[in-house]
């Protein structure tokens, strides 16, 4: 169906549901224009409503990260919204999907991505230990942090990473008096200092872009006598602009600040991709003091891409790429089919001929 379109110059339909927030966000409106030039159209769907008697779709691209955890809540009205996209999914094997929904599926259980990005770890990138507390009885999480060796401070951060309305609310946890504050299942992991420098890697199929964003500054021992456990949110202490006092390291903190190196961010990329048969996903990544190692704490599908520059042109290359490979496949398939055939017709051919000599001897 795209092959013969792109070769008869009919546009390709890029069918799509984002929120309405998501939508304003990205500007969405802005990139009508610059799908109309490569020859696409977009057109948004109903998912409340048959999407059959809205195609067909060439692409089909989504972000229902909220859609599925309600799902999985027990919502009927969302389970049902997954099902007829689902099914529609599988009526409609040649629709490119951005992104599958079982690709996304695996980025939003924390953990799980956690064991997926140690297949990735190396002398320069590694994951920062994590375990799943699933207890709220404090004596056996402190047992299994011991066993862990997850030390203080460590981060506690919610199971899942996406859809769902505290996703974001985190905590550090100092020592033993704080574990009674973690609210299981969740997730605690290792908290590495950094220099309160997060960067955000932004991925679209084979392009990406590197973010500074604010974060968390470094602690010490000596803060795990002192403190007692630090509730935040991560979308306020590292949006843009940020100015919380749980940023502010030390002049000489400052020192030892290391310069990122885009090489190793585009390895993560690669990686990243990879593993998770993401085309739209979002990488956390801090740059360890001391050893200059980087590490990835975090994951999410379809992220907000703040201070990406020209995300739709990226958005459109990528797709028109992925179209061109569809189409590839599908004429080797053929050219196969065909090969194979004549093979066959040619086989019969030559054993007829054979058959023919024998009765005339």
């Amino acid at each position: 169906m795209c092959e013969e379109k792109c070769l008869t110059g009919e546009r390709i339909v890029i069918g799509y549901w984002l929120s309405e927030k998501k939508r304003s966000k990205l500007k969405w409106n802005e990139s009508q224009n610059v799908c109309a030039k490569q020859g696409f159209v977009l057109k948004l769907v109903n998912l409340n409503f048959s999407l059959d008697s809205q195609g067909p779709f060439d692409v089909f691209l989504h972000k229902l990260t909220d859609t599925l955890a309600h799902a999985e809540a027990g919502d009927s009205q969302a389970r049902a919204v997954v099902n007829r996209v689902e099914s529609y999914i599988r009526r409609n094997p040649k629709m490119i999907v951005v992104d599958p929904l079982e690709s996304v599926k695996k980025v939003r259980d924390r953990q799980n991505s956690y064991e997926i990005l140690r297949e990735m770890q190396c002398n320069d990138v590694f994951v920062p230990n994590s375990i799943e507390l699933k207890s709220r009885n404090v004596s056996d999480n402190l047992t299994e942090l011991h066993r862990h060796n997850i030390k203080f401070p460590f981060m506690c951060k919610p199971l899942l990473a996406q859809g769902s309305s505290n996703a974001h609310q985190m905590m550090v946890i100092f020592n033993e008096e704080g574990v009674k504050d973690c609210q299981p299942p969740c997730i605690v992991q290792n908290f590495v200092n950094h220099n309160a420098i997060l960067y955000k890697v932004y991925i679209v199929g084979n392009h990406f872009h590197v973010v500074e964003r604010p974060s968390l500054k470094n602690f010490y021992p000596k803060d795990c006598e002192t403190l007692g456990t630090l509730f935040f949110s991560s979308h306020d202490v590292s949006k843009s602009g940020s100015t919380s006092e749980w940023s502010v390291i030390s002049k000489q903190d400052e020192a030892l600040t290391v310069k990122p190196n885009y090489g190793i961010f585009k390895k993560i990329v690669s990686k990243a991709t990879k593993l998770f048969g993401l085309v739209l996903v979002g990488v956390d990544v801090v740059i360890e003091n001391h050893t200059g190692r980087y590490a990835i704490i975090d994951v999410n599908a379809f992220p907000g891409y703040d201070g990406y520059p020209h995300f739709f042109m990226d958005l459109v290359e990528t797709i028109k790429l992925r179209l061109s490979d569809q189409k590839a496949r599908l004429n080797y398939h053929r050219t196969s089919i065909l090969t194979k055939c004549m093979s066959t017709d040619l086989e019969s051919g030559v054993e007829s001929d054979e058959k023919k000599k024998q009765s005339m001897k």
